[in-house]
């Protein structure tokens, strides 16, 4: 009743403009702050819309080098199909249509063979807070036991910049876990980070989860056989490849 209670509450929950609408002059700088804007001005929205936290955490866990960063494309494909590859686990999107289309279409040459959710926005929406709501129904309308296990939310660079608070969003649903990221361009150097992003929440959570006690047993089961633990990216063929090296080890 307690957990019921706590995502009606999170789900009746309003949300304010993000406060860079209520300093000096930072209307105009939210104007200028699309996809399009820059680093500099990106980072400036996104610490004026409560986002420091954040930022400068990214700063500490991935320290830029001398060349500050290679040049690729938007580092959230790393999150997005790392998030893809993981069984009963459905993947949202918000940010700008632009990079949403290409992520999406850049992720099937990955093997993705699953459809990516979208919450769309105009300016409209993303000042007055009704994107944050838009996400939250968006969530609460997917949580689906019989289909998933998690649900991960994506805030790509121009809600983080606007300070959308996936935070806020309720940590399960209908038994499906909620899980939101923050994975800014102009935050995040490369795919490889961006990738750990996930990875980090998702076993922050996991984590949080066992220490309330027993969890449920491994949908494949268990094996007397000794495990071996592999930290790394793997490719869809890249199991087939491990398990034939392995085999002869017994």
């Amino acid at each position: 009743m307690k957990t019921e209670a706590k995502n009606q509450e999170a789900h009746e929950a309003k949300v304010s403009p993000p406060e860079i609408l209520s300093k000096d002059g930072s209307q105009e700088l939210h104007n200028q702050a699309g996809c399009h804007a820059g680093k500099e001005k990106m980072l400036e929205a996104a610490k004026l819309a409560g986002k420091s936290e954040v930022l400068d955490q990214f700063k500490k866990d991935y320290p830029l080098g001398p060349h500050d960063k290679p040049q690729s494309m938007c580092p959230a494909f790393g999150s997005l199909r790392v998030g893809l590859r993981m069984r009963r686990v459905a993947t949202v999107l918000s940010g700008s249509a632009c990079c949403v289309y290409g992520l999406t279409f850049v992720s099937h040459f990955y093997g993705a063979r699953r459809s990516v959710g979208y919450v769309p926005f105009s300016s409209e929406t993303l000042v007055s807070g009704k994107l944050f709501e838009d996400i939250r129904d968006s969530v609460h309308q997917m949580a689906d036991p019989t289909k998933y296990d998690a649900i991960v939310v994506t805030n790509l660079c121009v809600p983080t910049a606007s300070g959308v608070p996936l935070r806020l969003l309720p940590k399960e649903i209908n038994g499906v876990r909620i899980i939101g990221i923050d994975v800014p361009g102009f935050g995040i150097p490369t795919h490889a980070e961006a990738k750990d992003v996930l990875a980090g929440a998702m076993l922050n959570y996991a984590r949080l989860e066992a220490e309330k006690g027993s969890v449920p047993r491994p949908l494949s089961g268990t094996s007397d056989r000794p495990t071996v633990s592999l930290l790394g990216e793997m490719f869809p063929a890249d199991p087939v490849a491990i398990g034939g090296l392995l085999e002869p080890l017994g």
